[in-house]
C-alpha cells in the first residue's frame, strides 16, 4: 500500500490509514522497513504520512527514521516530527544525544532535548555546554528543560552580561520561573488525531500519473479509480490509446458513474462525428442512467444549438440525480437561454447542485445575482466557486481598466485574498474579457506596480474557463 501511494496510485484516507492502524503488530515492522528505504525517485514523498502514523502509533521502532528527519532538516524539523519524537520519552534520549555528537551545528537538536523535560545530567550537560560558548538560544531551552540545577549556570551568564545588555532582563525571567520548577514534566499535549488529517475518502493523485500508468489504471477492478482516472484524463493532453480506451469505458463499463466520467472526459472529441453521434444518442436516451446522460450534457454544452441536445440538458436538470450536471452544462454553454435555472439553486440543501449554480451563474453572466454571492464570501465551502463566479458576473463594464479595478473590489468585499485567491479572481476576469471577445488583461511591462493579472492564453493553451478543452475550440472559438 505504501509503495501504490508513493507511486500515486493509490490516495491516503481513512481506509488506507484503517488497513494499515487496525493491525499496529503487523504493519510496524513494515512501516519501519518502508521508512528506511531510498524513496528519492518516489513520485509521491511521504515522510509526513509516516511521521504522522508513528506519531499515532507510538512505537520506538520508529527512532531511526524520525532521528534520520532530524539530522537532514535539524533546522527546520516539523512539529510532528518533534511531538513523535519527544512522546517516545526516555527512549529518544540516547539517539539524540549521539546526533548532538555528530553534528557541528545542533540546529533543532537542543530544543527536542529540552523538550523531554527528561531529568538526566547529560541533557543538562549539553544545554549548559552551550549556553557556556554563548549560544543564547540554550538559555531558552534551558528555561523550558524546567530543571532548577540549570539556574547557577544562567547566573553566572548573568553576571557577565553588561549591565545595559537587553539580554539581562529574559534571563532573569528564566532563573525566577526556574527557582519555582516543578520536578515533574509538564502537560501532555492533547492526543494526536490522525483521522482528522486525512480525507475519510481520496482516490488518489492521479494527476501526477504519466499516460502509461493512467492507462493501467483505467483497468482497475475498483470503479472510484477508474472515475478518478477519467476525471483528471479530462482536458489533459490524451495519447490515442488513453482516448481510445476511454470511450471502450464510456460506452461499456459496467458502472453508470464511470460511464458518465468517460464521457465527459472525451468533451473535446464532441465535435468529431462518431462521437458525437454516439454523445447524442445517450444523452437523448431515457432509458440511459442519470449518472452518464450527465456526464454527456456537459461533453456537448457547446452543442446546445441543437434542439435535442439543448432539451435533454433540461430535461436532466428536472431530476435531482442529475441536476447538478445539468446545471454544469449550463453553464459551460455560456447560453443565457438556460438563466432561470441556477437563480433557483443558490441555496439548495445539496452542496454539488448548489456548486454548480454558482458556477453557472457566473458563466451565464447574471449580474442581477452577484450580491448573492457575496456571502459566499464567508463560507469556507463556497468561497473560491462564489470569488471565481463574482469575478465573472460582477455589475459593470468589461474592460481592462475595470477589470483592474473589480480585482481590489473583489480583494475588499473578500476580507483580502487567502494565498492563490487572487491568481484565481485574475483568471476569472481574464475568462470575462475573453467572453466579451477582448484580450486578457496583461501586466504593462513598464509599469512595476500595476496589478499583475495574466499572460495572454495562446490558441493551444487550455481555457482559463476550466472547461479543459484548448482555448480555440472553448471560449477562444
Amino acid at each position: 500500500m505504501l509503495e501504490a501511494a508513493a507511486h500515486g496510485y493509490l490516495g491516503v484516507d481513512h481506509r488506507f490509514l484503517h488497513a494499515i492502524l487496525d493491525r499496529p503488530d503487523q504493519a510496524i515492522p513494515d512501516l519501519v522497513r518502508f521508512a528506511s528505504e531510498n524513496h528519492k525517485t518516489d513520485r509521491i514523498g511521504l515522510d509526513d504520512l509516516l511521521v504522522d502514523l508513528f506519531l499515532h502509533l507510538r512505537t520506538p521502532a520508529a527512532l531511526p527514521f524520525l532521528i534520520g528527519l532530524v539530522r537532514r532538516e535539524s533546522l527546520d524539523v516539523n512539529d510532528e516530527a518533534v511531538e513523535a519524537i519527544v512522546q517516545l520519552g526516555e527512549a529518544s534520549v540516547d539517539p539524540l544525544l549521539e546526533l548532538l555528537d555528530e553534528m557541528e551545528s545542533p540546529g533543532d537538536v537542543l530544543f527536542l532535548l529540552s523538550q523531554l523535560r527528561i531529568r538526566d545530567k547529560r541533557i543538562l550537560e549539553a544545554l549548559v555546554q552551550h549556553l557556556d560558548d554563548d549560544d543564547m538560544d540554550a538559555a531558552l531551552y534551558l528555561d523550558m528543560y524546567g530543571d532548577p540545577a540549570a539556574i547557577p549556570a544562567l547566573q553566572a551568564v548573568l553576571e557577565r552580561l553588561p549591565v545595559d545588555a537587553t539580554d539581562r532582563f529574559r534571563i532573569r525571567s528564566y532563573i525566577e520561573q526556574l527557582s519555582t520548577a516543578s520536578p515533574v514534566a509538564g502537560e501532555q499535549d492533547e492526543p494526536f488525531d490522525i483521522w482528522a488529517e486525512y480525507p475519510k475518502t481520496f482516490g488518489g493523485p492521479f494527476d501526477l500519473l504519466e499516460n502509461d500508468d493512467r492507462l493501467a489504471l483505467l483497468d482497475s477492478a475498483s470503479a472510484e479509480v477508474r472515475i478518478k482516472v477519467a476525471e483528471v484524463s479530462r482536458g489533459s493532453e490524451q495519447n490515442d490509446k488513453i482516448r481510445a480506451r476511454l470511450l471502450q469505458l464510456a460506452k461499456n463499463d459496467p458502472d453508470n458513474s464511470v460511464r458518465g466520467e468517460c464521457w465527459e472526459s472525451l468533451e473535446d472529441l464532441s465535435d468529431e462525428p462518431e462521437v458525437r453521434r454516439a454523445m447524442t444518442a445517450t444523452l437523448t436516451d431515457s432509458t440511459a442512467s442519470p449518472e452518464e446522460r450527465g456526464g454527456v450534457a456537459v461533453a456537448l454544452a457547446q452543442h446546445v444549438d441543437d434542439p435535442k441536445i439543448f432539451r435533454a440538458i433540461e430535461e436532466l436538470y428536472g431530476d435531482p440525480r442529475s441536476r447538478a450536471k445539468a446545471l454544469k452544462a449550463m453553464g459551460r454553454s455560456f447560453d443565457r437561454r438556460f438563466a432561470a435555472y441556477p437563480v433557483k439553486d443558490l441555496d439548495d440543501a445539496d452542496a454539488e447542485i448548489r456548486r454548480q449554480a454558482i458556477w453557472a451563474v457566473g458563466y451565464l453572466s447574471l449580474s442581477s445575482e452577484a450580491p448573492r454571492l457575496v456571502p459566499l464570501f464567508d463560507d469556507d465551502e463556497f468561497r473560491t466557486d462564489a470569488l471565481f463566479a463574482y469575478a465573472l458576473c460582477a455589475p459593470g463594464q468589461t474592460s481592462k481598466a475595470y477589470m483592474k479595478s473589480l480585482l481590489h473590489k473583489i480583494d475588499e468585499l473578500a476580507g483580502g485574498f487567502k494565498p492563490e485567491e487572487e491568481e484565481l479572481v485574475e483568471v476569472a476576469l481574464d475568462q470575462r474579457l475573453i467572453m466579451h471577445g477582448k484580450d486578457p488583461v496583461v501586466k504593462d511591462e513598464d509599469d512595476d506596480d500595476a496589478p499583475a493579472i495574466s499572460t495572454k492564453v495562446g490558441r493551444n493553451d487550455p481555457c482559463p474557463c476550466g472547461s479543459g478543452k484548448k482555448y480555440k475550440k472553448c471560449c477562444g472559438a
